[in-house]
């Protein structure tokens, strides 16, 4: 069985057998929520990227028309998902999905559900964080939420806000709300980083992330289970992976603390754009830093489990349940 994750960044897909395992898969960078908060619309430059990839799909011998194929966050939001989807639909036979925030979340979570069965992941009570392109799915015990900020949507709301950087460092914050959460944390980004911008994506990272942040405050448990490319492009940096040999199984079930995505978006930001391309993928690492810089506001002191399955192996699960 064939699941396509048509998300806010990536398309991605991957061929599973009747155990839930994966047999093969792929992934395409679309970038379909770059500008969407200014046209309103997926760009004809993501559309042609996602042309690409799908005809990428079939000369690697995925059966597109028989796929459960799902779209996310930035086709919610684009006022030309239909019109995309029925172009898609008569030139390669596959169908999307337009899928609600909840359904999305539901089946990510089965998905990183899996990837933890397969990697006899004994502890049960888990919290599931999905940071994708235009949204974040955050979900445990009976509470589930997306929340409005993906690493494209949050990185080009706060490069449109630069203009006030410059007054981005202590004096910018309300004592009462510098003091407030995580003091060490914003003190520690105010002595480490010097680049104005940086400094900046890396406080407007509190501010957007923080109604998420509230919600955390609530589990109770100790262990969160990560996916998405942040994540993932963390554990294979820090692994010695690069980007053109990457693979799941070598990131699935890694750990991960709060500084590392610091440290991460620090060593991103020091390198040159040719060895940026090389880590983490063409044109990719601004998106990450930005990402990195909510994944270090959101968490703490929890144990966090990076698995590269989420919302393509839950359509597939789903489809056979």
């Amino acid at each position: 069985m064939l699941g396509i994750d048509l998300g806010s960044n990536t398309l991605r897909a991957v061929e599973m057998n009747e155990c839930f395992k994966a047999i093969k898969e792929a992934e395409f960078v679309i970038g379909a929520a770059r500008d969407l908060s200014k046209s309103k619309e997926i760009s004809q430059e993501a559309i042609e990227r996602l042309k690409n990839a799908l005809k990428e799909l079939e000369n690697q011998g995925f059966e597109l028309k028989n796929a459960y194929a799902v779209a996310t966050a930035a086709f919610r939001k684009a006022n030309n998902t239909e019109a995309i989807f029925k172009e898609l639909k008569q030139e390669f036979g596959v169908n999307f999905r337009l899928i609600s925030a909840d359904e999305e979340a539901r089946l990510s979570v089965l998905g990183m559900k899996n990837a933890l069965k397969n990697l006899n992941f004994v502890e049960k009570n888990l919290a599931f964080c999905d940071l994708g392109g235009a949204s974040c799915e955050l979900s445990f015990k009976n509470f589930s939420q997306s929340f409005d900020f993906g690493i494209i949507s949050f990185y080009e709301k706060a490069k449109a806000n630069f203009k006030f950087s410059q007054n981005t460092n202590l004096s910018t914050f309300n004592t009462r709300y510098f003091l407030k959460n995580n003091t060490d944390k914003k003190l520690k980004l105010e002595f480490l980083l010097k680049d104005k911008f940086l400094k900046h994506l890396a406080f407007e990272a509190f501010k957007q992330s923080d109604e998420a942040l509230q919600k955390l405050k609530h589990f109770q448990g100790r262990v969160v289970v990560l996916n998405s490319g942040v994540p993932t492009s963390v554990a294979a940096l820090k692994k010695g992976i690069t980007y053109q040999n990457y693979q799941a199984r070598l990131i699935n079930g890694t750990f991960l603390r709060q500084n590392d995505f610091l440290h991460f978006a620090l060593k991103l930001s020091k390198m040159s754009k040719a060895q940026a391309d090389f880590w983490v993928g063409k044109d990719r690492s601004h998106f990450l830093i930005a990402g990195a810089f909510l994944l270090f506001a959101l968490f703490d002191r929890q144990k966090l489990v990076v698995v590269d399955e989420g919302l393509r192996e839950g359509v597939c699960i789903a489809a056979q349940n």
